[in-house]
């Protein structure tokens, strides 16, 4: 199930390989709660300029619970990056 969310989540319209963005590195954002918190903290994120309320994937159920998760995925510059750290 993990694969299929990861799948679903980062969508087609995203370079599919490291290869296409040779000097970014992709980083992945997880959230899990409650659906009104879930909720939240995205208008959270959204309010402080990190993500646009559609970037995150859709609300997807945590199997055998009452909670919710949902990914968002980011790219940093890895040129910028220092060694060793």
């Amino acid at each position: 199930m993990a694969q299929e969310f990861l799948s679903d989540a980062i969508g087609s319209a995203r370079p599919s390989s490291e290869s296409e963005m040779p000097d970014r590195e992709p980083i992945r954002f997880l959230i899990i709660g409650t659906r009104e918190g879930v909720m939240e903290e995205i208008k959270n994120f959204f309010a402080i300029g990190f993500a646009e309320v559609d970037e995150w994937s859709p609300l997807t159920p945590v199997p055998k619970t009452d909670l919710v998760m949902t990914i968002l995925r980011h790219s940093t510059d890895s040129s910028t990056q220092k060694s060793g750290r």
